[in-house]
């Protein structure tokens, strides 16, 4: 496979190769992979097993399980326990991990309420103890966060009452940060050295594996193209004001287009007219001239003069004749009125003698209403009732007083008084309306011999042209002053548009660059993921050509006439082991629980492992532990291949501690595995 310098060398000559992208953005590109692509460096080169101790663990009372580094099948019965040795090994590492794929649902005895797990581990030939421990707390668990980790606890250093540790605390000193740092899941890095029943294809399955094995054989690129995205998700988004900015500039420069013009063409009105002002105003100026040098504009100046003296005396006479009229009008009403009463007085002498010695009521005697003058004249002159006009018996007619009687007399004294002193006023009245009428008519003559002076007069053609000169001067620059309105308005709208087109011009440059940088990141993690392929190609050459070696142990079962394993050309580590006779064997076929399946995750972990072994640094677990690779459902067909595969397995993996637990079933003898594994009968 190539160096990683020569892998970020080949993408930057790739980006140099492609159009549009600038070398800002060759140079952002071999940053990012320059940041993201780093080989790891495992501080520990090797991690195995001494010594496990488990207490209330699942179905495990104070169990001590020794392995001493080496290989060992723990051998016997279903349910005895086996299995639960293996979770506890999990456990006593990494902890219990919640909330994930892979985790470990109940551990404590279901009448306990706690459990312990103490591990013997070697380090690169050094001792280091694991204490963990975890207890029930209502209905969850604690304490498995907290372990205690000690360091060579033979030494006289090693301090019983240390203070507990954290699981980056144990994952540091394993040499495990590396990796785990990248929030791959614990359980999930682990999955590839454990194969746990029932499901023993869980690694096959993982969705991040294939970027979990390009970081463990130094192809660790995916975090580069994951950084390359998050620039253009996050940083390199268009926002909707830059989407649409390209759209909105070109209306903004249409309606500026459309301003200017119409500025244009108001200067240019506005010009006309003004000179067209000036010229007027200067002929106005000449006629001013001659008015002013003109003698019969003065002799026009004063009959204008004595014309407007005369309306304003005409206008007052008429107004005085009028108020006039409606006082003598008035007055001869009252005048009128008073003459009728008297009248009335004079025609009833019988009455007037009467009242010398009687009063009329003022009231009628029969119906007591009040009566008016008539009324009592005719009960006075035919004794007839004021109000139906029938005869009234004379004793019911009322004696007026002498009181009544003076009173009556007073009244029409004082109504033969007031009857002589209006028809005086009305004499003065007269006088006065028939002087304004005379002083109206000859005020009005006047008007008439000054109005025809002033129509004779020659300059009064000149004033007319004078006045239409300056109403047209008035209306020019009422024309003028409506353009500089319209003017103004264009000019705030235009400065408004230029100063939107600045903003849009912005959000357009900035989508520009955006969109640039968009195409160049593309660009990158296409050239990226070119270079991933090509890595991989590389390392699934190696893997089909191991695999293929492999198959020579798989003689008589499911696998017997297997032809050869070919990984996918694309994307990521999905192979097919192609078969002679019956149809290929993919290894996304969901068939975890059989041995087909089984065998399928046995060839794959081992090659992987076989070529981790072969890395100057990689990840230092050196573990493979197999939890009842015969499964429960009796496989006879299948088992001496098992057998003869598990049996070489020391062989194949001379690096790496091999833990087995087999059940005791037909399908094996123990002695099978008394060659290169350490027994351990477990019933």
């Amino acid at each position: 496979m190539a160096s990683r310098e020569e892998v970020i060398s080949s993408v930057v000559s790739d980006l140099e190769q492609k159009k549009g992208i600038e070398p800002e953005d060759i140079e952002e590109g071999e940053n990012i992979l320059r940041e993201n692509y780093d080989t790891l460096d495992f501080p520990v080169g090797r991690v195995t097993l001494q010594r496990i101790w488990i207490d209330k663990f699942r179905n495990l009372n104070d169990e001590d399980v020794r392995f001493e580094n080496q290989n060992t099948v723990l051998y016997g019965e279903n349910d005895s326990g086996k299995t639960a040795v293996l979770e506890a090994i999990r456990f006593n590492l990494f902890g219990r991990q919640e909330r994930q794929r892979i985790t470990l649902p109940d551990p404590i005895q279901h009448d306990k309420n706690s459990l312990t797990t103490v591990g013997n581990w070697t380090v690169d030939s050094q001792h280091h103890l694991i204490r963990r421990s975890m207890e029930k707390e209502g209905s969850a668990y604690v304490g498995h966060q907290r372990p205690k980790l000690v360091f060579d606890p033979n030494s006289e250093d090693a301090n019983p009452h240390q203070a507990r540790n954290t699981q980056q605390d144990i994952s540091e000193a394993f040499g495990l940060w590396p990796v785990e740092s990248r929030e791959l899941g614990r359980y999930n890095i682990f999955s590839l050295f454990c194969l746990m029943a029932p499901d023993f294809k869980t690694f096959l399955r993982w969705q991040d594996k294939d970027d979990f094995l390009d970081l463990l054989f130094g192809m660790d690129m995916a975090s580069a193209i994951n950084q390359s995205k998050t620039l253009r998700q996050n940083k390199y988004a268009i926002s909707d004001e830059e989407k649409t900015a390209p759209e909105e500039l070109a209306v903004a420069k249409s309606r500026i287009d459309e301003i200017e013009e119409r500025l244009s063409k108001l200067y240019g009105y506005k010009e006309r007219v003004n000179e067209i002002i000036s010229a007027k105003k200067d002929e106005l100026r000449s006629v001013n001239d001659v008015i002013q040098r003109d003698d019969e504009y003065q002799r026009l100046k004063e009959l204008e003069s004595k014309r407007l003296r005369l309306e304003r005396q005409v206008s007052k006479l008429e107004s005085e004749k009028r108020e006039t009229r409606g006082d003598l009008r008035q007055k001869r009403v009252r005048i009128e009125r008073l003459e009728e009463m008297q009248m009335g007085e004079d025609l009833h002498s019988t009455a007037q003698e009467l009242q010398k010695y009687m009063n009329v009521p003022d009231r009628c005697p029969v119906c007591t209403n009040d009566v008016d003058d008539t009324q009592r004249r005719r009960l006075l002159q035919e004794g007839s009732c004021p109000l139906c006009a029938k005869p009234v018996p004379t004793e019911r007619i009322e004696i007026g007083s002498e009181r009544d009687v003076e009173e009556s007399i007073e009244e029409q004294e004082k109504m033969a008084e007031e009857l002589v002193e209006l028809r005086d006023e009305e004499r003065k009245l007269e006088g006065e309306f028939k002087r304004l009428v005379r002083e109206l008519q000859e005020k009005e003559s006047e008007l008439e011999r000054v109005e025809s002076q002033i129509e004779d007069n020659s300059a009064e053609r000149l004033l007319e042209y004078q006045d239409e000169l300056e109403k047209t001067v008035s209306d020019l620059e009422g024309t003028a002053t409506a353009i500089q309105v319209e003017v103004n308005a264009n000019k705030r709208e235009l400065e408004s548009l230029e100063e939107e087109m600045d903003k849009l011009q912005g959000a357009y440059e900035s989508r520009k660059l955006k969109s640039r940088k968009i195409q160049a990141l593309s660009s990158f993690e296409k050239s990226v993921n070119y270079h991933i392929e090509q890595e991989r190609a590389s390392l699934k050459n190696e893997l089909e050509s191991e695999m293929n070696t492999l198959l020579k142990y798989f003689k008589e079962g499911s696998f017997a006439d297997a032809d050869e394993v070919t990984f996918d050309s694309q994307g990521g580590y999905n192979f097919t082991v192609e078969m002679d006779v019956q149809d290929d064997i993919p290894s996304s076929r969901h068939n975890q629980n059989s041995n087909e399946g089984k065998i399928l995750a046995l060839l794959f972990h081992t090659t992987v492992l076989k070529l981790l072994s072969k890395q100057s640094n990689t990840i230092p677990i050196r573990m493979f532990l197999i939890d009842s690779p015969y499964s429960d459902a009796p496989d006879t067909g299948n088992a001496p291949d098992i057998t003869r595969f598990l049996s070489a397995l020391p062989d194949i993996l001379p690096d790496y501690q091999i833990i087995l637990t087999v059940a005791d079933t037909s399908m094996v003898e123990r002695q099978d595995f008394s060659g290169d594994y350490k027994i351990r009968n477990f019933s």
